[in-house]
């Protein structure tokens, strides 16, 4: 008979063990001395309970239940030692078996499952890391089926949609998407196959409480069978919207740039003209005077006489005038230009210098000039006698000015309301300041504390980028000053440019 069984079980990886109606074990095939410490000499001193309680004991509940039970598997939740001095995981089975001598036996088959135990450990390991690093990442991670129905939304995609991680399983995922990008993002997915199975996209969606536009890129990826069909999605959604304001930036900073080389070349072309005005002007001015005797004794002696069908008379009160404005219409066309071409110029052209602020402000005015007549009726500026000057760079300053007028223009609600800027010295602190006050509609209390942070604009319908008094404030601290902003909703604003006086 012992050959029969080692026919039937031998060469089984599964060990088992027979044992008789009195449960004395009466054959083990190999596998169970490779499975156990039990030796075959050890075997023989044991009873089939005894070989159970190797396996059982205290995990699968009562023995004698155990012999009297048949079928069924059991997993042990316990290692057990091998022959190699290695630890396993096992499965256990009893039942009654026919022997091929006839009559039955007990049947112990213990199934080695120690690799498909740390398979699944380690799939559930990676699993929880995964769940771990999507869980705490800012980004939206989403897995759906092709039906969209969604099966997985970590915590930011959950606060993103604005519900809880129970109800967000099994809805419609695009439906969940705002109504303006659901197209694009149908499309998206339908480009996925197998050989091309990510797809990405950018979209803009509606802005956030502060107006600001929002941008996401979404990565969309496909999961397929072996056959070739689509398993599932992931979709991961990254915030791009800084990453767009700033792109924004570098493409308006070029234009900048090109802009100030466009401006010292139309400058340059306005320059010439003007000059051919500036030299002529004053001659026809000359001879105007040397000629206006004559006409005036033209007048005197024939009552109505006429040029050009104008009255000698007005010819004589006029043309002064006209050529007087002729030649101071020229001077400020050649003051306005040479103050755009140093405004345009690169700052790296110019470096920190003993500056007067009145000067700077002067020059700011003037190239405000034709903003400042647009949006107030009512603009004055109070130049401080004996400032002390400052150690600065002149355009960098220039720009704060035209920062806070321009931002004192767009506060105003109508012509009538004023503008006034005053420079000023602060003996006590030691700085020399420019303030610009305006009547207009103030600023929030709530609001002061931001309205220097990058982007932040309570102007967006005006056109507003919200980054003048954020670089203001940068150049102000590249002087070592300050910015001060005061201001009362309903009765206006001042804004303060503090700089330290420079040292005599």
């Amino acid at each position: 008979m012992r050959e029969a069984l080692d026919a039937l079980y031998g060469s089984l990886p599964l060990a088992v063990v027979l044992a008789d109606d009195d449960y004395r074990v009466f054959y083990a095939n190999p596998a169970f001395f490779t499975l156990t410490e039990c030796t075959q000499d050890d075997l023989r001193l044991m009873e089939f309970r005894d070989v159970l309680s190797m396996y059982c004991l205290g995990l699968c509940g009562d023995i004698s239940e155990l012999l009297e039970s048949s079928g069924g598997w059991r997993d042990i939740e316990k290692p057990v030692a091998m022959s190699d001095g290695g630890l396993a995981w096992v499965r256990v089975r009893t039942d009654l078996t026919p022997l091929p001598s006839g009559g039955v036996a007990h049947r112990l088959m213990v199934d080695n499952i120690t690799r498909y135990k740390v398979a699944i450990e380690g799939l559930v390991n990676r699993k929880n890391l995964y769940q771990s690093i999507v869980e705490t990442r800012p980004d939206l991670i989403c897995c759906f089926l092709p039906d969209w129905s969604l099966t997985y939304a970590n915590t930011a995609a959950s606060r993103y949609f604005d519900m809880d991680r129970e109800s967000i399983l099994g809805q419609h995922f695009l439906l969940l998407l705002p109504s303006e990008v659901r197209e694009l993002f149908g499309q998206a997915v339908d480009t996925i196959t197998a050989d091309n199975p990510i797809a990405e996209l950018e979209l803009r969606v509606d802005g956030d409480e502060e107006g600001r536009p929002l941008w996401q890129r979404w990565i969309i990826q496909g999961f397929f069978y072996r056959t070739g069909h689509i398993k599932d999605f992931q979709a991961t959604g990254l915030d791009i919207t800084d990453q767009k304001v700033t792109e924004s930036q570098f493409m308006h900073a070029d234009r900048l740039v090109s802009l100030g080389t466009l401006v010292s070349e139309v400058a340059h072309e306005i320059s010439n003209p003007n000059n051919f005005i500036m030299l002529n002007a004053p001659l026809v001015l000359d001879l105007w005077n040397a000629v206006s005797p004559r006409l005036r004794e033209l007048a005197d002696k024939e009552p109505g006489a006429a040029l050009g069908g104008i009255p000698v008379e007005d010819v004589t009160a006029h043309v002064p005038q006209l050529l007087g404005g002729i030649i101071e219409g020229s001077r400020r066309i050649r003051d306005f230009v040479r103050e755009l071409k140093n405004f345009a110029r690169q700052d790296i052209e110019s470096g920190f210098e003993m500056l007067s602020v009145n000067d700077v402000v002067q020059t700011a005015v003037l190239l405000m000039s034709k903003t400042i007549g647009m949006h107030t009726s009512r603009f004055s500026v109070r130049y401080g006698a004996g400032l002390p000057p400052v150690r600065g760079r002149r355009h960098r300053l220039e720009q704060i000015v035209v920062n806070l007028v321009q931002n004192a223009c767009h506060a105003l609600r109508s012509p009538e309301q004023g503008i006034e800027i005053a420079t000023t010295h602060d003996e006590e602190s030691g700085s020399v300041r420019i303030s610009v006050i305006d009547q207009g509609v103030g600023i929030p209390p709530q609001d002061i504390p931001r309205v220097t942070d990058p982007y932040y604009s309570t102007k967006r319908e005006q056109g507003g980028t919200g980054l003048g008094l954020s670089i203001s404030l940068s150049i102000a601290r590249e002087h070592g000053g300050r910015l001060i902003i005061e201001s009362e909703p309903g009765e206006g604003t001042t804004a303060t440019i503090a700089l330290p006086a420079a040292m005599q």
